[in-house]
């Protein structure tokens, strides 16, 4: 009986201890890592395992998405052993064309401002934007300095003020920008951005939501929900048919073993009733490997002192 009993006990340790190890081995929802204002945002699964930095960049080195790793493993997460990675080299969120109100009689050349453009209109030149607060939430709770935590939830809530071109001007920032990028896994990070007029400004182009298209795809397709409305190469200048309204831009290689869907939310906000002249198109790619959103082009949107306009969207990496 007494060898029994402890052949009977000996199970129950090793049960325990297996079960103990499965709880250690399974996939977080999310693995969120915070170094110096690097911050890593883990998607860990079975399949595909995603990693996205979001920290400083660009000339304006406003916090912003900076970098997208894939790797083949969990254990080469864990040693951080990635298949590929993409630094980001231009705007996830869109810079403007704006200047204040009492500068559209000066006439001035148009450049974009914010985002990863310079005083030269590109990347490059003196910034025109600069982030002035960050805030990390995990699980709902405010975060500061250093961490590396598997949550539920994260959303980082950034701020950023952004210059017109006429800025040699009047010395003035225009907008205050907040970005607040939110996530609960399945390789899915939403984004809201809410624009407030910080003097009478008139936005004269702005795209909103955006993507660096990078090596891994080489079609984009124009979505109205469930339904195709165009496909095109990766490579060439493509849009969607003029009127019609498309709310999602799907990136893909030829089997569709990689995929990056970016999703408007086209009911509500800017994106509900954007601002563009009837030959415009709700979406577009160029050949030098970006899609766009059209939220406003062609239409001029005049913002007054402390009013703010706001979209949101999402970007999922790899979805079934």
């Amino acid at each position: 009986m007494k060898h029994i009993s402890f052949t009977i006990a000996l199970f129950l340790i090793a049960f325990l201890g297996s079960c103990q190890n499965e709880e250690i081995d399974q996939p977080a929802v999310l693995r969120v890592k915070n170094y110096e204002g690097h911050l890593h945002i883990g998607f860990l699964s079975e399949g595909k395992n995603l990693e996205l930095g979001l920290y400083a960049c660009g000339v304006n080195q406003l916090v912003a998405i900076a970098q997208i790793n894939y790797y083949a493993s969990k254990q080469d997460y864990l040693q951080g052993v990635a298949s590929s990675r993409f630094g980001a080299c231009t705007d996830w969120v869109g810079p403007y064309f704006v200047c204040a109100e009492s500068s559209k009689k000066l006439a001035l050349p148009q450049k974009f401002t914010g985002g990863w453009h310079g005083s030269n209109g590109d990347g490059t030149g003196q910034s025109t934007a600069r982030t002035t607060d960050v805030k990390v939430f995990i699980d709902d709770q405010i975060q500061d300095g250093n961490f590396n935590k598997d949550c539920s939830t994260l959303r980082v809530e950034v701020t950023n003020r952004i210059q017109g071109y006429d800025y040699s001007q009047i010395g003035k920032e225009l907008l205050q920008e907040t970005v607040v990028y939110s996530t609960k896994g399945n390789n899915t990070l939403e984004v809201q951005v809410s624009i407030e007029a910080l003097e009478d400004a008139v936005i004269s182009r702005y795209y909103g939501l955006q993507s660096q298209n990078y090596a891994l795809f080489d079609s984009v397709s124009y979505w109205l929900n469930e339904k195709v409305v165009s496909r095109a190469a990766i490579i060439v200048d493509s849009k969607c048919p003029v009127g019609e309204k498309v709310n999602a831009i799907v990136l893909s290689d030829k089997i569709n073993s990689n995929q990056l869907r970016l999703t408007l939310d086209t009911s509500v906000g800017l994106a509900a009733s954007p601002y563009l002249s009837s030959g415009q198109p709700r979406a577009f790619s160029a050949s030098y490997r970006k899609s766009y959103f059209n939220l406003v082009n062609g239409q001029e949107l005049l913002l007054k002192k402390g009013q703010t306009i706001f979209w949101k969207g999402s970007y999922c990496w790899d979805s079934e």
